[in-house]
Parts: C-alpha cells; sequence; structure tokens
C-alpha cells in the first residue's frame, strides 16, 4: 500500500504511546494494539533513547539538517523491519515543525498512513524513562503502560539476551520503570494514562482490551485477539517470537514461584517488595531484608560474570553496540551544514 493510500477514519487521533519495562509484554500489547483496524504500532524505534540526545542542541530548522538526521534514522536497524519500510522522500515532505518531535510526528504519520490506518502507536520500553522529553513533542498524547510481576520480569531477563542478569539488578531495573512510569502518570491524570497488569490482559484479553479501546476512545474490535495469526514480522529474540506467535496463554505467569530460588525471591522482594504489593502481587516476607555485603556480592561479585557471558552470547548486541558508535560520529561528532 502507498503512502498516499485511503486512511481508515477522519480524523486524527491522540498518539499512543506504550510504556513499560522489557519483558513485562509491552510487545504483546503493540501486537494487540496494531491489529486493531484504526491504530498501527511499527516495531519498536529507539529514538528517543537513542537518537534525541544526540540531537538534543542541534539547529533543525534547515531542510537540510532534518533530512541528515532523517536519513541517519532510517540508517539504524530497527526500521530495516517496518513494514513498509519509511519514504525518505515521503516523511521529508511530511514535516510541519523543524524539530526532532516534527520529523518523529512525521515519520509516524506516514507510515501509519501507509497501512491505511489513521492513528499511530509507538512501542520502545526505552521511552518510559524519557517521558517528559516526549511529552513536550506530544502534550496530546494517550499512554498505555502494562505492569507485569517483577519477578517474573526477572526470570524472562536471565533468558533474554539483553537485560540484567541477576535478580537484584533485575528488581532495581523493574522499580525504576515503575517509578517513572508513576511519575508519568500522576503528571499526565488519569485521562491521559492508564495502567495494565500484564497477568490481568492474558487471563481475559476482550475484556482488557475493552478498556484500553474506551480509554484511548476506539471501537473495541476482536480483530485485536487475533495478533498472531497475521502474518507480520515482529524480531525479538526466539523465547518472545513463539510467545507472539500463539494465542494468549495464561501459564507465563507466576513461573519465578518455580524458577527463582528462595534467596532470589528474598532479594527481589527486599529491592521491590513494596512496589509488588502497590500493584497487587503476593509477597512472603512482609519487610524481606538484604545485607550490605549481600549487596556488594551481588554487584561485584556474582552479576559481572553473568552479564559478561549474555554479551559474549548476544550478537545482536554487538551490532547495536557499533551502530551506536556511528550515530555518536554521524549526529553528535558530526556538524550539520545544512546539506545532507
Amino acid at each position: 500500500m502507498s503512502a498516499d493510500a485511503p486512511v481508515h477514519g477522519t480524523a486524527p487521533r491522540a498518539p499512543v504511546f506504550i510504556f513499560g519495562s522489557g519483558r513485562s509484554g509491552t510487545s504483546l500489547l503493540a501486537r494487540m494494539l496494531d491489529s486493531h483496524p484504526a491504530i498501527a504500532v511499527p516495531y519498536e524505534s529507539h529514538l528517543y533513547n537513542r537518537i534525541f540526545p544526540l540531537v538534543r542542541d542541534s539547529d533543525l530548522t534547515s531542510a537540510g539538517a532534518r533530512e541528515h538526521v532523517l536519513r541517519e534514522i532510517l540508517r539504524m536497524r530497527e526500521f530495516q523491519y517496518w513494514t513498509p519500510r519509511p519514504s525518505l522522500e515521503t516523511t521529508l515532505a511530511a514535516i510541519r515543525r523543524p524539530s526532532f518531535h516534527g520529523i518523529v510526528e512525521a515519520l509516524m504519520e506516514r507510515w501509519t498512513a501507509s497501512r491505511g490506518k489513521r492513528r499511530w502507536g509507538e512501542k520502545t520500553p526505552h521511552h518510559t524513562l524519557h517521558w517528559r522529553t516526549i511529552r513536550e513533542g506530544f502534550p496530546d498524547l494517550k499512554v498505555v503502560h502494562i505492569v507485569r510481576d517483577g519477578r517474573d520480569v526477572a526470570l524472562s531477563f536471565r533468558y533474554a539476551p539483553f537485560g540484567p542478569k541477576h535478580v537484584y539488578q533485575a528488581a532495581q531495573h523493574w522499580t525504576r520503570y515503575l517509578a517513572s512510569a508513576e511519575e508519568a502518570g500522576a503528571a499526565l491524570g488519569e485521562s491521559a494514562f492508564l495502567s495494565v497488569r500484564y497477568e490481568d490482559l492474558i487471563e481475559d484479553a476482550p475484556r482488557e482490551l475493552r478498556r484500553i479501546c474506551a480509554f484511548l476512545g476506539e471501537d473495541y474490535d476482536p480483530a485485536m485477539l487475533e495478533y498472531h495469526g497475521r502474518g507480520v514480522a515482529y524480531p525479538t529474540d526466539a523465547r518472545n517470537s513463539r510467545n507472539l506467535a500463539s494465542p494468549v496463554r495464561g501459564d507465563s505467569r507466576g513461573r519465578w514461584r518455580a524458577g527463582l530460588t528462595s534467596r532470589e525471591q528474598r532479594i527481589f522482594e527486599a529491592v521491590g517488595g513494596e512496589y509488588l504489593r502497590r500493584y497487587g502481587y503476593p509477597t512472603g516476607e512482609k519487610r524481606a531484608r538484604i545485607s550490605g555485603w549481600e549487596r556488594i556480592s551481588c554487584t561485584y561479585i556474582e552479576h559481572p560474570p553473568r552479564r559478561l557471558f549474555g554479551m559474549l552470547t548476544n550478537r545482536g548486541g554487538y551490532g547495536f553496540a557499533l551502530e551506536g558508535l556511528r550515530l555518536s560520529l554521524t549526529l553528535r561528532l558530526g556538524h550539520f551544514t545544512g546539506s545532507p
């Protein structure tokens, strides 16, 4: 379908951002929303955590500078997975604001139009930590925040090709993302921020999706439950790919009970117990403790070798690091001259 294809519906709607820690069901929710006939959610973009910091102080008022930034964005490996691939020319022509936010807006709007839809969504877990910047660019945004039992998140990270490999670091990661999401929720208010528990979504997907659609001002469509049968490529690790290729499964909750040792459960609760209880997750000890020595051991003795092994076996991580270096050289160290 071309970028000039008819768009589903007419009036533009507020953009939708999916927030949440990695391994919390953000990909599942993105696939569900993307299956709605009016909403398009591409593969994660990493625009605000990887690109914005490099161009924050750049002058993007010239067309040449904007083209330079957009060219580098479209060279990122994430955008090789967008179907259809975004068009440089069409996106440039759609920019209405001479700023980074304007580039993002044009990119998302034109890609969404190429899908024959009228409303775009964005899912990059890292963007949860950049909600203030995103809000500045899109003050009318709607945020759907998905939260999952952090102990299952920690267990999932253990087998993922990225992320923390020790329960102590996983608990810190999970609480950091929840704290940022809660700050966003307090600032945006109930009209623009909705929290959804992953466990509730997989237990009764139609009910939760109806609630999400009501929040977004969209009609619920049963097609959202057929995300797994659309044959849309969504590059991720093998375990996540298998889950996304299947209907909603209830056995992906509570795995931490068998997967984490009693010590690991105690360590996680010592760090994240308050958040677990706040979101309705059962805990064992009300006041789980972790000693100063144990914190040192987790940080400097136990986690580093696990992290190193994960890095050595994560081939995709090498490409990610090299691309980060390229972007730094072309965007941060390069100077925009007004010509690409």
